[in-house]
């Protein structure tokens, strides 16, 4: 299981969240740009995790990595690239980082339960992903 400094870490991944919700809501003048900044932090942690998994991939199998891991591992960043396309309307970049984060959580979980990751990391990951869908499910109705 995870130190209490490691919760305390992966938690605070949740403040720039925080305050882009908090901006959104609070300075109207800023809302646009703290929903822009919401969405590229949001697509940046996407890729951030997709980052993890192929190191973990990397490290399970150095001489022969699983291509289709590999792969997998890379589609969180292609996702939140197209997120933040300037043509994508923000409610439409918010589904789509809501179902790619979705997919990661249920890829993570399987990895730790098959083994392929620490067995404590599907935990950390249910609990992050639930607390940053609420922040992005809070940023709806000022995105729009």
């Amino acid at each position: 299981m995870p130190s209490r400094a490691f919760w305390v870490m992966s938690g605070s991944g949740l403040v720039p969240l925080l305050v882009c919700l908090t901006l959104a809501y609070a300075v109207p003048d800023l809302r646009d740009a703290a929903v822009r900044t919401f969405l590229v932090y949001s697509a940046l942690t996407l890729s951030f995790l997709g980052g993890a998994r192929w190191g973990a991939e990397l490290v399970r199998a150095p001489a022969a990595p699983n291509l289709p891991r590999l792969g997998a591992a890379a589609a969180p960043s292609v996702l939140g690239l197209f997120a933040l396309v300037p043509q994508t309307p923000p409610t439409v970049a918010i589904g789509l980082l809501l179902l790619s984060s979705g997919a990661q959580l249920a890829w993570d979980v399987a990895g730790a339960r098959a083994g392929l990751l620490p067995p404590w990391n599907g935990r950390v990951r249910t609990v992050m992903t639930a607390l940053g869908t609420l922040c992005t499910l809070a940023l709806w109705p000022v995105a729009g």
